[in-house]
């Protein structure tokens, strides 16, 4: 894991920031920030925890996100800053990529060709590859480790879900594993891991995959059929049609079909941690 990367794909830079102001509050634990919305006074055993996109904190859509799961099942949630402050900024991306909203099968070949040069040419000299250096998993999933632990020795619960999209997505599979702090997992979009890692999971997980995906080609995907072998309940929600990469996090909710995807998608990951936490 020490080297392995998110593997970004021409959708992971596009995306749309929701509407809404962020009820919660930003705080700290053991060094790392994070956002806070507390859900009921009374719930303080269940927590959950929602791992973010490469755009963290640069589009409040996490944020909004998290207060949505605090309101609906009353259970505190927590976003911890695994960025550390270094998000992308959504200013710096330009309208390149805007045609990304749907399905590239959708377009023309010439069209398909020109946005995924659009977006090569994005990630190399607006983002560089020198960000997914800083924020490899081997220094990312540590510090989602802690934090889970943190939140079980400091604040005192007793089951943790986590939730994560696309680079939080990739940071999910991780924290699967037998000996995490971590009760149940909700995986939207990833960009990785390796095949290798997905058969170490070992807590009930549910996979959410939009209708096409870059970073996670199903006709491809030796992932699938591991996710039926491990020893623990899993679950592989792919009836998202209209969608690509990113619209758990960063959907167009002028369209339909998008923002009938997005809310199923909350509704699945709140049926999901009621279910297993």
């Amino acid at each position: 894991m020490s080297d392995e990367q998110h593997t970004p794909c021409p959708a992971c830079f596009q995306g749309y920031r929701m509407d809404g102001t962020p009820k919660g509050t930003m705080e700290k634990l053991g060094g790392l920030e994070y956002y806070y919305s507390p859900g009921k006074p009374d719930q303080k055993d269940k927590a959950i925890v929602i791992g973010v996109d490469m755009f963290g904190f640069g589009v409040p859509n996490c944020k909004i996100i998290a207060d949505w799961f605090a309101e609906k099942t009353g259970w505190p949630v927590f976003v911890p800053d695994l960025l550390e402050g270094d998000h992308i900024d959504p200013a710096s991306l330009g309208s390149n990529l805007d045609a990304l909203e749907e399905p590239m099968a959708k377009k023309p070949f010439l069209t398909r060709m020109a946005i995924t040069l659009g977006a090569v040419w994005t990630f190399g000299y607006k983002i560089g590859p020198r960000f997914l250096a800083r924020h490899s998993m081997g220094h990312v999933v540590p510090l989602a480790e802690k934090f889970c632990h943190d939140l079980e020795k400091e604040k005192g619960f007793k089951s943790l879900g986590y939730v994560g999209y696309c680079f939080g997505g990739t940071v999910s599979v991780f924290l699967a594993k037998a000996d995490s702090a971590v009760d149940a997992l909700v995986c939207f979009h990833p960009g990785g891991p390796k095949p290798a890692e997905w058969a170490n999971i070992a807590k009930p997980f549910l996979l959410v995959l939009p209708e096409e995906d870059f970073a996670f080609d199903r006709s491809k995907s030796t992932v699938l059929p591991m996710l039926e072998k491990v020893p623990v309940e899993t679950k592989v929600i792919d009836d998202n049609p209209g969608t690509t990469h990113g619209f758990g996090c960063r959907p167009n909710m002028a369209k339909p079909q998008i923002r009938q995807a997005f809310e199923r998608g909350l509704e699945h990951t709140k049926d999901w941690f009621e279910a297993h936490l």
